[in-house]
């Protein structure tokens, strides 16, 4: 769903009231107090990179003013220095400053690695593309995607019909909104039961594979159309939202929860987007109230999705999550494959991996889980051991194609391990090849959520109880340190390691711990080392 984007020019003769400084974690504002209700537009070298509202972000600063932290998917990636404003209304708060967020001499820009395209922080905290100026023509190319989905649909008795901001703004304000980056369809499932629902939408979603479309599936109620470009990036993508009636509540995945006759969709009717004939709910006003709220006529650009508590308790048991801080992931990893950011792992092997390399019986079978850009899986190849790493990331993926594995082997698997329905066929690993198959996962349990560690360790349990010979798997996780290795990742985030070794036990199984070198406190993170066996 898409956001409005703030594009006001600074305002001749503004008067500036405060003064602005700002690092990599937060944005300081000093001086008067702002009141809650104002929209802040934070610019960078003149261009509106985010919108946000003062009470939903800011905190009181010392002596008036107010402190803003930055979303962690910009700050992970803040580095250098930059000409920083923000406005209100248009007019100019503070006049633009050169900020330095390290000691790092280049400029930041925020663009998009490998295409130069701008970006911004959108309604979810993420970095996302700005469609606006020399890539608006991308916009058209989704709606002509939708047109030929909606037919397709169409002839499996299926009724796609735009929703989100793609019927937000050509009914509010007669157009496509400035920086819409998608094109948002649903449909109306034919099901009440939950399990019915989410059936359906696999069925659907085998149905595209079968048409060669590459997807992702956000829940069981989101899934997503990949449009690749030539350039490791999606030139863009549909989303299709699974609505349901259950109860006498009408569910619009994943904030809408209203009384179903509030909210009539058929027989639905067409509205024109950019030329193209589109339907549309037969009331969109309703639709448009259930998901934005009775304000959804006046344009918000801090606009934020608050999930009422009854519909998240829903959407979290019925539907679940599946797919968390992947595009924050694939962002990581396409700035490591431009040669930018903070980290440089995923470029070298890991310490654990080399030793282990070594330590391991010649021609090992090993299964990396959470590969990243595939580093350790190439060194355990090279070292001659046969090698399947799987990871949710898609330029991970991409960057292992066409590696030279010798002396071992090396296979590459996207598999998002928050899905059962993805994880648990790894298990038939087990039987194919000769010789115990190995685990090996490293940071990957810090980010993951409940539902991921479970279905991982789950998996391991399976993988170790069902072999003849004896396997092990090593886990290494960051318990500590002053920072998470990976903040612009929102879900990454160290853990306890006898909350890790309790897990572990109540699968059935032995967690010894491993020694590693013992290294001064110097703000990295400190980790945590267990190797996992069966019990005899």
């Amino acid at each position: 769903m898409s956001q409005d984007v703030e594009t006001s020019k600074l305002s001749a003769g503004s008067v500036h009231t405060h003064t602005i400084r700002a690092d990599k974690w937060s944005l300081t504002l000093a001086g008067p107090p702002i009141p809650a209700d104002v929209t802040l537009s934070i610019l960078l070298d003149g261009r509106p990179i985010w919108n946000v509202r003062a009470g939903d972000a800011a905190r009181p600063g010392p002596g008036g003013g107010c402190v803003i932290d930055w979303p962690p998917a910009l700050s992970g990636r803040l580095s250098g220095w930059a000409p920083l404003a923000v406005q209100q209304g248009g007019a100019a708060l503070c006049p633009t400053t050169r900020i330095a967020f390290d000691e790092a001499p280049h400029q930041f820009t925020l663009e998009e690695p490998g295409t130069g395209m701008p970006q911004i922080v959108n309604k979810w905290g993420r970095i996302a593309r700005n469609f606006e100026g020399q890539r608006a023509y991308l916009i058209d190319e989704a709606l002509d995607e939708a047109c030929l989905l909606v037919e397709w649909a169409r002839s499996r008795g299926l009724q796609l019909f735009v929703t989100g901001g793609t019927l937000l703004g050509p009914v509010r304000d007669g157009r496509v909104m400035p920086g819409d980056d998608d094109v948002d369809l649903a449909y109306l499932s034919r099901y009440e039961n939950p399990s019915d629902i989410a059936l359906e939408g696999f069925e659907l979603e085998r149905a595209l594979h079968a048409m060669g479309y590459e997807t992702v599936r956000h829940s069981a109620g989101h899934l997503q159309l990949l449009f690749p470009g030539a350039d490791g990036t999606d030139r863009f993508y549909l989303d299709i939202f699974t609505y349901f009636n259950t109860g006498g509540w009408f569910h619009g995945t994943f904030h809408a929860r209203e009384p179903a006759e509030k909210v009539a969709i058929f027989p639905l009717c067409s509205i024109s987007i950019n030329g193209r004939d589109l339907p549309m709910p037969a009331e969109p006003e309703q639709m448009l109230a259930a998901i934005y709220g009775p304000g959804w006529r006046t344009p918000d650009p801090a606009f934020r999705f608050v999930t009422p508590p009854p519909a998240r308790r829903r959407y979290d048991t019925w539907l679940g999550g599946l797919d968390w801080d992947r595009e924050n992931w694939e962002d990581h990893h396409r700035a490591l494959l431009q040669g930018e950011g903070r980290h440089h792992a995923g470029h070298m092997p890991s310490p654990w991996a080399e030793e282990l390399a070594r330590e391991l019986p010649p021609a090992s079978r090993i299964l990396e889980l959470g590969c990243g850009l595939g580093a350790d899986a190439r060194h355990f190849s090279g070292q001659g051991h046969h090698v399947v790493a799987v990871d949710y990331s898609r330029p991970a993926i991409g960057n292992l194609r066409g590696v030279r594995a010798g002396p071992g082997t090396l296979e590459f698997r996207r598999v998002n391990l928050n899905s059962l329905r993805e994880t648990a066929p790894l298990a038939k690993l087990v039987h194919q090849g000769a010789g115990p198959l190995h685990v090996y996962a490293r940071l990957l349990l810090n980010s993951l959520d409940w539902q991921g560690r479970e279905n991982t360790l789950e998996l391991i349990r399976q993988l170790l109880k069902n072999q003849v010979q004896a396997a092990a798997a090593f886990l290494e996780v960051q318990v500590g340190g002053s920072e998470a290795a990976f903040p612009e990742c929102r879900f990454y985030g160290p853990m306890d390691a006898a909350d890790l070794k309790g897990s572990i036990t109540e699968q059935g199984l032995q967690a010894e711990d491993v020694p590693q070198p013992v290294r001064q406190d110097d703000g990295a993170i400190t980790t945590y080392r267990v190797k996992v066996r069966a019990l005899p």
